[in-house]
């Protein structure tokens, strides 16, 4: 588990080396295990999931993995429905009919009152930082993208994207614009709606250690989180639907430009007194 770790994030911010040392195991052995071959177990999975996707590309992506299943069986490979489901939910497939993630309200997650009551007018960096998660059809599958945003200019100060919309990729923009901004918990204010990667343990138990004040949107009012709600609504409109149909490792590159190049360095926003956030903010830090 821990050199599939380090394979997964080795490409982000994180060196191999410094991975290798915080989990405690040795580059050799991490590089042992990734020229290793593929057991019998990969390989039929591999071939599984080949067929798999082929079959959803070929109906663009309507069937879901009880059908895929059933395909799967007509055509001789010997597989349970699980192993399926587990297939494609690692590949970042997601049916095209398939409900919306994050609009369930998760069973064991907790919920909290509105306490930024749509006030999105912030005077000062680090005061108010709003969340949401998109998702985006690839060529190969989807992928999700979180944010996190400073309301005080709109600049996008910790992003993460990835195949699968879970707690997961909520810490890691945390993380991100925890490492970057340095704020202070306490006058921290976070808002996000109720879904449950944000209503998860992990992700709470992560906000209350930092002393940070959590705040969600009522149910089913997009307008509690207009900001963020916003930003999404511009990243596809102004750049992703431009670009068509590719694949995830392009459009995670796409995605990476356009919020921390485009829209915080380059694109000016009306909040921001018509500068790009990032310009903005150095005028009140000037």
């Amino acid at each position: 588990m821990r050199y599939a770790f380090i394979e997964r994030y080795r490409s982000s911010r994180w060196t191999v080396a410094l991975m290798c040392e915080v989990l405690e195991v040795s580059r050799s052995g991490y590089y042992r295990w990734l020229h290793r071959p593929a057991s019998r177990r990969e390989q039929a999975n591999e071939t599984l999931r080949s067929f798999l996707l082929n079959r959803a590309e070929r109906q663009r992506g309507i069937p879901g993995y009880r059908k895929l299943w059933r395909e799967a069986v007509a055509a001789g490979h010997i597989c349970s429905k699980n192993r399926v489901q587990r297939l494609l939910q690692a590949a970042g497939y997601r049916s095209s009919t398939a409900p919306k993630a994050g609009h369930r309200r998760s069973t064991q997650g907790i919920v909290l009152p509105n306490i930024l009551n749509r006030q999105f007018e912030v005077e000062t960096p680090n005061r108010v930082w709003v969340s949401d998660i998109t998702q985006i059809r690839c060529r190969d599958g989807w992928l999700y993208e979180a944010v996190v945003i400073d309301l005080c200019g709109r600049r996008v100060v910790g992003r993460a994207a990835g195949c699968q919309n879970n707690a997961a990729l909520v810490l890691a923009a945390l993380r991100q614009a925890w490492r970057d901004r340095q704020p202070r918990g306490a006058r921290l204010l976070f808002h996000s709606d109720q879904g449950v990667q944000y209503t998860a343990r992990d992700v709470l138990r992560w906000l209350a250690k930092r002393k940070v004040t959590i705040s969600m949107s009522r149910v089913g009012n997009c307008w509690d989180n207009a900001c963020a709600e916003s930003y999404f609504a511009h990243l596809k409109k102004e750049w992703v639907r431009p670009l068509g149909l590719i694949s995830r490792s392009e459009m995670a590159g796409e995605l990476k430009y356009y919020s921390e190049t485009y829209y915080n360095q380059i694109r000016r926003h009306s909040r921001a007194n018509n500068l790009p956030p990032a310009v903005y903010e150095d005028t009140l830090t000037g």
